[in-house]
């Protein structure tokens, strides 16, 4: 399946306000706190499955490395993603245009040939 960031912006900001009720009624920090806290799940995950690979222990509060499936990695970028074109979108920002913008701008400052 092919994702098109563009088409799907008026989707996730339609369910943001019609499914969630919450979209532009909250402030942009409630925005960058969605946010944080996916990758901090994200990251919170993959500390527990390295954690487990040198040796250490593998305990946790609500679920231990050995839990952790891909499906639970996929959730999570999933939802780092959703929220990144939601605050994208009250910025005015489209998400396409700055990760095209940004990596065709580092190829150039470091020298590399690949730019999408």
């Amino acid at each position: 399946m092919k994702l098109d960031l563009a088409a799907m912006r008026p989707v996730n900001v339609q369910r943001a306000k019609e499914g969630f009720k919450c979209y532009d009624n909250q402030p942009l920090t409630y925005w960058t706190t969605a946010l944080t806290g996916e990758v901090g799940e994200l990251c919170n995950m993959i500390k527990k499955m390295q954690r487990v690979e040198k040796g250490g222990i593998d305990g946790g509060s609500s679920y231990t490395a050995k839990d952790i499936t891909k499906e639970m990695l996929k959730e999570e970028i999933g939802g780092i993603a959703i929220y990144l074109d939601l605050l994208a979108s009250l910025l005015d920002i489209s998400l396409e245009e700055a990760i095209v913008d940004t990596f065709n701008s580092k190829s150039v400052k470091y020298g590399f040939n690949q730019k999408i």
